[in-house]
């Protein structure tokens, strides 16, 4: 066996994936190791996983991956590894060979001691033996935390009959030291009642604590689904407002109230208290200095483990909730709206998607054409929330996309601009009218903007001929993947360097959502749940629909990361990851990722005949 040098040892520790790996093993597997040398232009033997030949590790040079034909298939350089099963995407190599492109020193694992060590260590075999959706799935479940409710340790509910008096209900939830107590009948939950509520509703107002329960509990409380994410149940809190959220299992029966307290001790500092804040603050310049907190709010959640689905609902959650309160202020300056109105939100934050920092992509649904008073009022209230979310960070859309713009119109405009889009399409109006249709009610009345969003979708669906326009502009958005596989990094000078991972990474899987969503007229918006709204209608292969769901997760998680990492330093976070940056293990799952986008879009270009 050979005698290893601490420098070979070090430098396998940096190679994916045996950087997973302790130092232990890691020099156990450096001792396993054959050193080769081969010259510029030499063809080693054919690969057929499984290999009879072990595993090559690229110490120096670069090699060429060779199908069938002799076609190049990908470069592999220094600490990339080949011998073992390859996969693009979905589809499997079904055999390749290996031509030295440069001179090469190559450290090589002989068959028998591979097998050896793949059964020493299942990471690696399910490593090897995975294809890239399946690899990120599993990257996924190893750094997560506790992603559902029932992995939380939920106590069994202290509950109440209607008829229980509110003296009754103060003792019991003080003898059992709950702060929320849920209200059944005949097992059913029909009410919750909190502390808060004993204090608001019942000695604020001197109600008497013999009148039953029911006069004062809240009825029919919105529940999660014990199985529900926790990131979903700490988004409906924050949506709602409320401290406390029933939780019911398959049959509906009441199995748990998960408070605040609860997710406190997942999330820290707390996002709700911040919403709070913001829903109590008595001026804009209060709502825009909380506002301004959020980005290091969000950061934190970041470095302590918090994933880029769950901080995306988070931040459009305090992006709406900015929103509410700037619009409410504006109101009680102005006085009540002339006519019925929706504050819609569009893009990443329609999408529940926003990373650290976001401009504005906002517009005003009116009920009906306003007379020149009533464009006044509308005029005024768009200009002061606008201007609110600018100060709050969300700074002006640079394409014009804002209520305070041109996007202030009565629904039969907005009709018609739908219609115009879809009707009569071209490129240009293909490519700016892509995000209006990722549309949520902010405030005001949602049945209105639900009735727009209803029609948009049954004219896309209709409309075959859009939706080829709508895909072929998602191809202008290309993962960052050369010939070769390489990465390709933006071209620009310095301040453009690296990989753009919202323009190359996240917009292609996001528009990759959109065009199948609307093939079905699937009401959803997050592209998360678009995939799996998809996967369900039979508009995508299930494997597919979670292959690329993990795709998004793994590059918006890159993304997030590397713009806390620029928060703390105190830079302004941008999108441009530089490649050498991150580990060997990250730069594989990255190629993964963008394989699996790019095989996504080969298929939707097939679909449209592009």
């Amino acid at each position: 066996m050979n005698r290893i040098s601490p420098d070979i040892a070090d430098f396998l520790s940096h190679v994916a994936p045996f950087s997973g790996l302790e130092s232990g093993a890691t020099a156990d597997i450096a001792r396993c190791l054959r050193i080769r040398y081969y010259t510029r232009g030499e063809t080693l033997d054919p690969f057929d996983p499984p290999a009879e030949d072990g595993l090559y590790i690229i110490r120096k040079g670069a090699v060429a991956l060779l199908d069938s034909a002799g076609e190049t298939i990908e470069h592999r350089g220094e600490g990339d590894l080949f011998g073992h099963r390859i996969a693009f995407g979905r589809n499997t190599v079904p055999g390749y060979r290996v031509r030295t492109v440069e001179d090469c020193l190559i450290w090589h694992i002989p068959a028998g001691q591979t097998n050896t060590i793949l059964a020493r260590h299942p990471a690696l075999t399910a490593f090897f033996g995975a294809d890239p959706g399946q690899r990120l799935r599993e990257q996924h479940s190893a750094r997560s935390r506790p992603e559902t409710l029932d992995a939380l340790p939920l106590r069994e509910p202290v509950t109440a009959s209607p008829d229980t008096t509110i003296a009754a209900c103060a003792k019991l939830m003080a003898g059992h030291q709950v702060s929320s107590l849920p209200v059944l009948r005949d097992g059913r939950l029909i009410g919750i009642i909190t502390d808060r509520d004993l204090r608001n509703r019942v000695l604020a107002r001197g109600v008497d604590p013999d009148r039953p329960v029911s006069d004062i509990m809240t009825s029919e409380p919105s529940t999660a689904p014990r199985n529900a994410r926790i990131d979903t149940a700490l988004v409906e809190m924050m949506r709602l407002g409320i401290h406390h959220l029933p939780v019911v299992d398959t049959s509906g029966a009441l199995a748990a109230v998960v408070s605040s307290g609860d997710l406190m001790r997942i999330q820290s500092p707390h996002p709700l208290r911040m919403v709070r804040d913001i829903q109590r603050a008595a001026r804009a310049e209060d709502v825009a200095e909380l506002a301004q907190q959020a980005p290091r709010l969000l950061a934190g959640m970041a470095r302590s483990g918090a994933g880029a689905s769950e901080i995306g609902g988070i931040a459009g959650r305090i992006t709406d909730a900015c929103t509410r309160r700037l619009l409410d202020l504006s109101i009680a300056t102005l006085g009540p709206a002339p006519m019925a109105w929706a504050w819609l939100a569009f893009g990443s934050q329609a999408r529940l998607e926003q990373g650290l920092v976001s401009d504005q992509d906002n517009g005003l649904l009116l009920a009906s054409t306003p007379s020149e008073d009533e464009a006044t009022y509308f005029d005024r209230l768009a200009q002061q929330v606008c201007d609110g979310l600018n100060a709050c960070g969300y700074v002006f859309c640079p394409g014009g996309v804002m209520a305070k713009g041109e996007w202030r119109l009565p629904l039969s405009a907005w009709r018609h601009r739908f219609s115009a889009w879809i009707r009569e399409p071209d490129p240009q109006s293909v490519m700016q009218s892509s995000i209006f249709f990722d549309l949520r009610a902010v405030a005001g009345d949602a049945e209105l903007a639900d009735q727009l969003h209803v029609e948009v979708l049954e004219q896309a669906r209709d409309a075959e001929i859009f939706r080829r326009f709508l895909a072929a502009e998602s191809m202008g958005h290309r993962p960052p993947i050369g010939v070769f596989r390489q990465f390709v990094q933006e071209a620009g000078g310095e301040q453009s360097k690296g990989l753009n991972l919202k323009k190359r990474g996240v917009i292609p899987i996001v528009d990759l959502a959109r065009v199948h969503a609307l093939e079905g007229a699937l009401p959803v918006i997050g592209t998360e749940d678009r995939f799996r709204a998809c996967g369900e209608a039979g508009l995508v292969n299930d494997g597919d629909a979670d292959d690329l769901i993990h795709a998004f997760r793994f590059i918006s998680d890159i993304r997030l990361r590397h713009q806390a990492d620029q928060l703390e330093r105190g830079q302004s976070p941008d999108h441009l990851v530089d490649p050498d940056e991150l580990s060997g293990l990250h730069r594989r799952y990255l190629r993964s990722a963008f394989s699996i986008v790019t095989s996504a879009q080969k298929a939707l270009a097939q679909r449209y005949m592009l």
